[in-house]
């Protein structure tokens, strides 16, 4: 009996949420059909989109030179520290003068 009993609460508070979330739905686009569109298609609020969009792209190409500088400063240091020893390994080994 309890089985049943809370499959069916269930069933029925399943569908009472599902109308809730439609009406609620319903609601949410209707505010949005009031304010939301009028509101991006303001021209303050274009120009801050832009404002923005040019901010990041600004960001992103200075984040790109840093680690572009970066990797070669590294790559270098890298070189540096290793070449003497391949070099020393390799006139070991006879194959460089």
């Amino acid at each position: 009996m309890g089985l049943k009993r809370t499959a069916l609460a269930m069933a029925v508070g399943y569908i009472l949420g599902a109308k809730a979330g439609e009406q609620r739905y319903a609601q949410i686009m209707e505010l949005w059909a009031r304010t939301g569109l009028p509101l991006i298609e303001s021209p303050s609020v274009q120009r801050l989109g832009e404002v923005g969009k040019d901010a990041a792209s600004r960001t992103v190409e200075a984040v790109a030179s840093q680690a572009q500088s970066g990797g070669q400063r590294l790559v270098s240091a890298a070189w540096e520290r290793a070449a003497p020893r391949w070099g020393t390994a390799a006139r070991e080994r006879g194959r460089v003068d």
